[in-house]
């Protein structure tokens, strides 16, 4: 897990693709995702509760009813009665309604929208392939096998990703990964990662061995196919907004993540044999 931070004007943090440095894991009702006129979000959901065959069949339940129906299901009532589980809902709805909304259960807790991915979502199933699409890219770049929380900054084709003028997110130059697929299928769940890592292509450090550390961690059951370099399966628009493929599909709903840079190391850079040197000890 190769993983600096430096002080500059504030903490300004770098990682690789199994990135783990950062604050600790949120507690309960702390605010875990953030459009700071920019999709700037706290990753950390745990990769060993999420690849579980329970919380998998939990979130394609979920996936059946309207949101505030779903909340009120036995599934959604299991995942309420865990921390893990609460972080998890907290993610899905953060994910789908747009920054304002909010969902209380029926146990009295409140859960607030951050990006609206999925806004219909509030008033009939996740039925449409293209929202079921974007919220399993949204919640797959916020799984962390560490424990902690990284800033990252998402990016993709949804107009709910668009970023405003000046906004924090030009801060967040170094690209980190892009993530696809359809969690929420019924039939044939699909879930990609592939790694963007410009540092790492330049230095010829392993890529999906770290890939698949970030999402999977320990899980025996992950469900993450790493496709390699996204160079290989994924084209930008004039925008930066990634399409992806896989196999005969297509995923025009893609998001790419992002980090803050190193500030300051070596005379302003990491170079490959200091990142070589740092890989060695994962």
């Amino acid at each position: 897990m190769l993983c600096l931070r430096v002080n500059a004007a504030g903490v300004i943090g770098f990682c690789l693709l199994a990135a783990g440095c950062g604050a600790a894991p949120a507690d309960d009702g702390e605010t875990v995702l953030a459009a700071e006129q920019g999709i700037i979000v706290m990753n950390g959901l745990d990769p060993a509760f999420f690849w579980e065959p329970s919380t998998q069949q939990a979130l394609r339940a979920l996936a059946r009813a309207p949101l505030p129906d779903a909340m009120g299901g036995s599934r959604a009532a299991v995942l309420l009665s865990t921390s893990e589980g609460r972080h998890l809902v907290e993610r899905v709805i953060a994910c789908a309604l747009p920054d304002g909304a909010a969902l209380e259960t029926s146990s009295g807790r409140s859960f607030g929208g951050s990006i609206g991915l999925a806004p219909r979502w509030s008033s009939a199933p996740l039925s449409d392939a293209a929202a079921r699409r974007w919220m399993t890219a949204c919640l797959l770049q916020s799984l962390n096998a560490t424990g902690a929380s990284v800033a990252i900054h998402l990016t993709g084709g949804h107009p709910a990703l668009a970023d405003a003028p000046d906004s924090e997110a030009a801060e967040y130059t170094v690209r980190d990964a892009i993530m696809f697929g359809d969690l929420f299928d019924q039939v044939r769940p699909t879930a990609y990662a592939c790694a963007d890592n410009a540092l790492v292509d330049a230095c010829g450090v392993a890529l999906s061995t770290r890939t698949f550390q970030r999402i999977c961690g320990q899980s025996p059951s992950c469900g993450i196919t790493v496709l390699g370099h996204c160079d290989a399966v994924c084209d930008r628009d004039s925008a930066g907004a990634p399409t992806c493929g896989a196999g005969r599909a297509v995923y025009p709903e893609s998001i790419a993540s992002s980090l803050e840079p190193l500030v300051a190391l070596s005379g302003g850079g990491l170079s490959c044999g200091v990142l070589d040197l740092l890989s060695g000890l994962l």
